[in-house]
């Protein structure tokens, strides 16, 4: 409000701007702008729109700094784990590579070849304690402790790369043959003279050329075991306390049975509580080399460093492999042994005539040559021998047969049983079970007749094959007589059967009830 004597406020123009201390009035008469709010809130929702992508754009490119980072980490993790693994691989096969001159790879990659697996019994790494305890402290023939190396455990096994067929020979230890420098001694004595005269004995007693080699001693084997923390295997029926090495399954353990380093060299060597002694030793050992091989191939051990770790020191130190053959040649090797399928798989044992003694009163495992012969021929050609015998695959023990006399001779079936016996023994068979010794109805025929029924045929044929030149008839048999064999007056002569029977192996997957 103005009063008198004062002096009068100065009016701004109407729609000025107010400064300092002077009043704004808005223009009364100025038209109002229709789009104004539109406009505000236009530049509201722009800066906010700015403000996000200003937020967006850091976000990216903080991200942007991440996806460089992390790959980078990743590269450097994952290029840490590749060095490790190519220092890992290349320390370890130059550990156990060796120079063997008789070892020679085949032409080609794909061609078959052979190789020579060998359990050495060497004490290296064992106190003489723990010898004694895993039965390991043999003596020789002679009294005296076993010094240096023998090969325990001795299988050649040829492998077709195409088919993925493998053909595996075991011998047993005592197996009595000429060795390359042309002493007659066992065959595991070889090793005793070095890796060379080894691979030449084998070379000279099958006929085949050996491509690859590995080894393993006693305590490489009980260390191995234990790196990958024990093997499982099935065993169906206990097995008594063997005092030589110590090994017992008691009809509580029956079923999946757990063995550890020494329990597994205690299972694999035992031959003492076996009905077939180094013959079911054998067996064993096949079956223990599977289920160890299943383990240590297994993803579950090349995942695990520590087990890695183990498993370079204990290999470095025990295990052998010629210096052709790389680390994962024999990984790829090994693999095709982790399951004895019988579709891709034959096992055998060298043939032989069981056991015997020399002269001197040495105990041996005598070979059977003329057998052994068939079977490398047919392995040298790529073929099963199971195949290369043309005789029927049957056991000669259950084949009975009844002898006749049909010259009027006194005493020729008597005379004929142990010939017919022996032309038909095998390694695994005592030979057929004659059951019957008489004259025949008629006492004039020329020729020795086999006679047989039908159903028996193959049989029959088995017989006709140790006595060349008989002639085969069907007909009615004798109650309790598989097959007849009617003696003529022409001279009987029999002739060594030569069978070859694959070891029987477990279907896969058909595990004995009680391993469950």
């Amino acid at each position: 409000m103005w009063r008198f004597g004062t002096v009068a406020p100065r009016m701004q123009p109407f729609g000025t701007a107010r400064t300092h201390n002077h009043y704004f009035m808005r223009n009364p008469f100025k038209k109002k702008d229709p789009l104004q709010s539109e406009r505000m809130i236009g530049m509201i929702r722009g800066a906010a729109t700015r403000d996000r992508f200003r937020r967006r754009f850091r976000f990216l490119r903080h991200l942007k700094k991440k996806w460089v980072v992390i790959p980078l980490v990743l590269l450097i993790i994952l290029g840490g784990i590749g060095g490790y693994a190519a220092w890992y691989y290349y320390s370890l096969q130059g550990d156990v590579q060796v120079e063997i001159p008789e070892i020679e790879p085949p032409e080609e990659e794909q061609d078959p070849f052979n190789l020579l697996l060998v359990g050495s019994d060497s004490r290296e790494g064992l106190t003489e304690e723990e010898q004694h305890e895993l039965g390991a402290d043999d003596i020789d023939e002679s009294g005296n402790p076993i010094t240096g190396e023998r090969a325990d455990t001795l299988i050649v096994a040829h492998i077709d790369p195409e088919s993925d067929h493998v053909t595996m020979v075991q011998f047993p230890r005592d197996y009595f043959v000429e060795h390359a420098d042309g002493e007659l001694a066992k065959i595991n004595e070889a090793l005793q003279d070095g890796r060379s005269e080894l691979v030449r004995t084998v070379e000279k007693v099958t006929g085949i050329d050996i491509h690859k080699y590995a080894q393993v001693n006693i305590a490489g084997f009980r260390d191995l075991v234990d790196a990958v923390e024990g093997v499982d295997i099935c065993i169906a029926e206990s097995i008594p306390f063997d005092t030589a090495t110590g090994i017992e399954v008691t009809e509580d353990e029956v079923g999946m049975v757990h063995f550890d380093g020494d329990r597994a060299i205690r299972f694999v060597r035992s031959r003492k509580v076996f009905g077939g002694g180094d013959f079911d030793r054998i067996q064993n050992q096949q079956k223990f080399l599977s289920a160890a091989l299943s383990k240590i191939t297994s993803p579950g051990t090349f995942l695990d460093f520590g087990k890695l770790a183990k498993l370079k020191r204990v290999a470095g130190d025990n295990v052998v492999i010629d210096d052709h053959t790389t680390l994962l040649g024999m990984l790829d090797v090994l693999k095709r042994f982790r399951s004895f399928d019988p579709q891709n798989y034959e096992a055998y044992t060298a043939p032989n005539f069981g056991t015997d003694t020399t002269d001197t009163g040495l105990s041996i495992v005598a070979p059977d040559f003329d057998t052994l012969e068939v079977m490398f021929d047919a392995i040298r050609a790529n073929e099963s021998p199971k195949d290369a015998d043309n005789v029927p695959d049957i056991d000669p023990a259950t084949i009975r047969v009844g002898l006749y006399n049909g010259t009027g001779e006194d005493g020729v079936a008597a005379a004929a049983e142990p010939e017919l016996v022996e032309a038909t023994r095998s390694d695994s068979s005592s030979g057929v079970q004659i059951v019957d010794l008489d004259t025949a109805s008629r006492t004039n025929y020329k020729r020795t007749i086999i006679l047989y029924e039908a159903e028996q045929e193959s049989m029959a044929q088995f017989v006709a094959a140790a006595i060349p030149g008989a002639v085969l008839r069907v007909g009615d048999t004798r109650s309790g007589v598989d097959v007849e064999v009617i003696i003529g007056r022409q001279e009987f002569v029999t002739e060594r059967v030569v069978q070859i029977r694959p070891l029987p192996l477990p279907v896969p997957g058909e595990l004995p009830a009680v391993c469950r």
